[in-house]
């Protein structure tokens, strides 16, 4: 039988940012436990207070949890849903932060038991510095948290992880998982790549030692991600490698239309310039909202997370259900959206 337990797999930068928003909810009924393969982690995590209680094994860890939290990197999980299936309870709610899902949803389907729920996601928030040293309880806060449940969740278990992400502060976002990777590799993966490929193409430079002197905010704000965990970046880069390579083919045609304009003579290069600097303005500006229905109310996290120890649905996922897209698009329709005319990704 499940207990008030929320158990935290991987206490680095996210999972102790969850641990810590989690903790600091006023009138918790549940209690967090924390497993690291690096024990050094999970102790440094208990000290921020992220945990309550840090244990040396996945079993330990589990054991009679009613919500388990895989915060790893992707290829990571895929041995944790592999192994953890064994020490589930029954009714268990398993979901994750990984940055793909196409291939978490299907090490899921495949190595968990069908009486535990799956619900995939995945916070667009971080930091180019890892470990729990890095966390913060408000990492989250209005950030938007993809959605990937698996097609036997039940609404218990997808109710409970809408609660997991308002308690922290973050905006869901209800999307089919294939759509999600090709997505994410254009704002996420491949802006991780640029910044690798700009930092690295000076710093091979024989002008690096007078380059490095002239290195600004701008070249420290546009490089700032190739601090981030490489093992994480190669797990994402494995795991959405089709996608990946799409969207680096679309980032090189932009800058041969850029090459082309600097070729061609100032106006070319200055139209460009304010073409983008109108549209980035606009979307900075106004960013684009979710809309929701008229007498539709938000879910609350109040008690989302406590039902689901004690049982009983939440009463408006119908309606939390209605307020996002949950009809995913085709390939053929994802494919026309992101310019793709023959049938590779």
């Amino acid at each position: 039988m499940a207990e008030n337990r929320i158990a935290i797999i991987g206490t680095g930068l996210i999972g102790a940012s969850i641990g810590l928003g989690l903790a600091a909810r006023p009138n918790r009924n549940y209690e967090i436990v924390g497993v690291d393969r690096d024990r050094t982690h999970a102790r440094a995590a208990k000290k921020l207070g992220a945990l309550d209680r840090e244990v040396g094994s996945l079993e330990e860890a589990v054991e009679r949890a009613g919500m388990v939290i895989i915060a790893t990197p992707v290829v990571a999980a895929r041995r944790i849903l592999e192994d953890v299936g064994r020490y589930l309870v029954p009714g268990a709610v398993v979901t994750d932060v990984c940055s793909t899902k196409a291939e978490v949803m299907r090490w899921a389907a495949e190595y968990l038991p069908e009486n535990v729920h799956f619900v995939g996601g995945h916070p667009m928030a971080g930091r180019e510095k890892s470990g729990p040293e890095a966390a913060s309880a408000s990492l989250f806060e209005g950030a938007t948290w993809a959605v990937t449940p698996s097609p036997r969740a039940d609404e218990r278990a997808v109710q409970a992880v809408l609660g997991l992400i308002e308690a922290l502060g973050a905006i869901p976002l209800y999307i089919d998982p294939a759509e999600h990777d090709q997505y994410a590799a254009a704002v996420s993966h491949v802006p991780l790549l640029a910044s690798v490929a700009l930092f690295r193409m000076v710093r091979d430079s024989q002008g690096w030692e007078d380059a490095a002197l002239l290195a600004g905010p701008g070249f420290r704000d546009v490089t700032r991600l190739a601090s981030g965990d490489p093992t994480m970046a190669r797990d994402i880069m494995l795991t959405n490698r089709e996608a990946v390579i799409h969207w680096i083919g679309r980032l090189q045609q932009e800058l041969s239309t850029i090459r082309a304009a600097l070729e061609a003579g100032p106006e070319p290069i200055y139209d460009l310039f304010k073409s983008t600097q109108l549209d980035r303005d606009t979307f900075i500006q106004n960013p684009p909202q979710r809309r929701r229905p008229e007498g539709i109310e938000p879910p609350s996290a109040r008690d989302a997370i406590g039902r689901m120890f004690v049982g009983g649905l939440y009463d408006r996922i119908k309606e939390t259900t209605e307020r996002l897209p949950t009809a995913p698009r085709d390939d053929a329709d994802l494919k026309r959206k992101l310019g793709i005319e023959d049938d590779r990704l």
